[in-house]
């Protein structure tokens, strides 16, 4: 007799298995990416802070760059960078000494030369030149100032 049945019918079906769900990862990756995104997130408030934080000092810069040029602006610079130095160390102990050592401890603090402060902010007839260094030096020290001046005041004398 003959074999009526086709070598199909005796094939058996695949079984195939189960999609995978759509991201499977391992514990130890999951822990790996929530410990990245804090990370993250912990870097970005920060910088957010730090942004914050420096706001005075960002005004302050643009309040100075309003000032430039003008010739009885001597007095305002110095005011600002007192009401900076306030805002930051608000009982910074230079923020009570006399115009002399007022000048001597900004000098301390930057590499560029400060004018003459009691010639320019108490004479009568304001000098454009020292006014632009004077403007120059308070730009520097702004731009450099990060928020943290040094408490201690050096007279330029020797100690023992």
């Amino acid at each position: 007799m003959a074999n009526t049945h086709s070598p199909l019918d005796q094939l058996a079906d695949i079984s195939e298995p189960a999609l995978v769900n759509a991201f499977a990862l391992p514990p130890l990756a999951w822990f790996a990416v929530a410990v990245l995104g804090a990370g993250l997130l912990y870097v970005a408030w920060r910088l957010y802070r730090r942004w914050r934080f420096f706001a005075a000092k960002r005004q302050a810069l643009a309040l100075l760059a309003t000032l430039a040029g003008k010739a009885d602006s001597a007095s305002q610079i110095n005011q600002l960078l007192k009401r900076v130095l306030l805002h930051y160390q608000h009982a910074h102990p230079a923020l009570t000494l006399p115009v002399a050592q007022w000048q001597r401890w900004l000098a301390a603090g930057h590499s560029a030369t400060v004018p003459d402060l009691t010639n320019l902010l108490y004479s009568a007839s304001a000098d454009p030149l020292a006014n632009e260094q004077f403007y120059q030096f308070a730009r520097g020290w702004l731009q450099s100032y990060n928020g943290k001046a040094p408490t201690e005041y050096t007279s330029g004398g020797q100690h023992a």
